[in-house]
């Protein structure tokens, strides 16, 4: 069941993954991303559809999520609202040392596993391949964030094409209310917490950018946004660099 969704959703299809970087707040790029076959979003980016529909599209047919039920990770796992959101899919990335190296495909320490199973009743749960996971892992010498394997665990699925919309490697912040409850959680503001994923030494966002810029912007295959195209153009990795440029 769950190859032939994957089948049904990736291959030869045209998919849009939308991250859920600030830029994307006013850019009417959501009747772009409709156009798609199947469109991707992570973590808690569902949250977002109907204050920025005009922005980042109206629907879900895939989540890719760490599961991890926190405001900064994966917010509340709600299996209602996850089927009215139309998500046929979940995917996740297994768990994982410092360094991104995964012993075998297992979800994350702290996802509340018995309620995975009761949502992977509702809709297929898929880990990710650990040994690509690991594989990836070691190109950007860190921990991927979701989304970023999630680009990568899409292209080897064999998409017609990969549009790629609302990834900033935290150059700028995120849309508003993507990550609603983190003051509450860990005293920060939305913009300081953006700060700390910028500068985090698990998840190295120069190193995972310079991949994505060797990689992304020779494939065929892959559209980027034009903010995000600007962002993998940069001589270097800098939120200097991306102020300059805009």
């Amino acid at each position: 069941m769950e190859i032939d969704i994957l089948k049904k959703l990736f291959f030869n299809k045209k998919v849009a993954i939308v991250g859920p970087a600030k830029y994307m707040t006013n850019s009417g790029l959501g009747k772009e991303i409709d156009q798609y076959d199947t469109i991707v979003r992570l973590n808690r980016s569902c949250e977002s559809i109907f204050d920025y529909s005009q922005d980042i599209g109206k629907r879900t047919d895939a989540l890719y999520s760490c599961l991890i039920e926190k405001p900064a990770n994966a917010g509340t796992i709600d299996i209602k609202k996850y089927k009215e959101y139309g998500i046929k899919i979940v995917c996740s990335p297994p768990s994982s040392n410092m360094k991104g190296i995964s012993h075998t495909t297992s979800l994350h320490d702290l996802v509340d596993v018995e309620k995975i199973k009761k949502l992977n009743k509702e809709i297929p749960v898929r880990i990710i391949d650990h040994i690509f996971h690991n594989q990836l892992a070691i190109k950007v010498n860190c921990r991927p964030n979701t989304g970023y394997a999630a680009i990568f665990d899409i292209l080897r699925m064999n998409p017609e094409k990969l549009g790629i919309y609302g990834f900033s490697f935290y150059l700028d912040g995120f849309i508003e209310g993507v990550k609603k409850g983190i003051i509450e959680e860990q005293n920060k503001t939305e913009s300081e917490f953006a700060e700390q994923c910028f500068n985090s030494k698990r998840h190295v966002q120069k190193d995972m950018w310079l991949f994505a810029k060797n990689t992304l912007l020779e494939k065929k295959n892959v559209y980027l946004d034009p903010t995000l195209k600007q962002i993998l153009e940069l001589k270097e990795f800098s939120k200097q660099a991306f102020c300059n440029q805009n």
